[in-house]
C-alpha cells in the first residue's frame, strides 16, 4: 500500500510524493515527482484551469490509477498528466469516471 501526498507548486504544477506504507519504526521507499495538469486533461475532465482543489484531485486520482498499473519506481519523475495516455490509452476515459465533480 502506498501513501500519496500532493502539494501545489503554483499554477498547474504539483509536487507528488509516493511513500510505502510501513509499520511504525520501519522506513520504506519514497518517490517524488513533478506533475503538470495540462490543457488536454482539463478539457477531458471539464476542470477549470483555475480550480486548484479539482486539480489536486486530478493528480491524486491519476497517481492512484498509475500505481494500480505499475510500481512507483517505474513512473517518470516529471511529466504532464496527458502523457499517461501514451502508456495507458484508456487513461482519459477511465479518469473521467473517477474524478469527483
Amino acid at each position: 500500500m502506498s501513501v500519496i501526498r500532493v502539494e501545489p507548486r503554483g499554477g498547474r504544477d504539483f509536487d507528488v510524493t509516493v511513500a510505502e506504507e510501513t509499520p511504525p519504526g520501519v522506513s520504506g521507499l519514497s518517490f517524488t515527482y513533478q506533475v503538470r495538469v495540462d490543457d488536454e486533461v482539463l478539457a477531458a475532465t471539464g476542470t477549470a484551469p483555475d480550480d486548484e482543489p479539482a486539480q489536486l484531485a486530478l493528480v491524486r486520482v491519476s497517481f492512484e490509477y498509475l500505481l494500480a498499473r505499475e510500481p512507483a519506481g517505474s513512473i517518470l519523475p516529471a511529466f504532464d498528466l496527458s502523457a499517461i495516455g501514451g502508456y495507458f490509452p484508456t487513461y482519459l476515459a477511465d479518469l473521467a469516471d473517477r474524478v469527483p465533480r
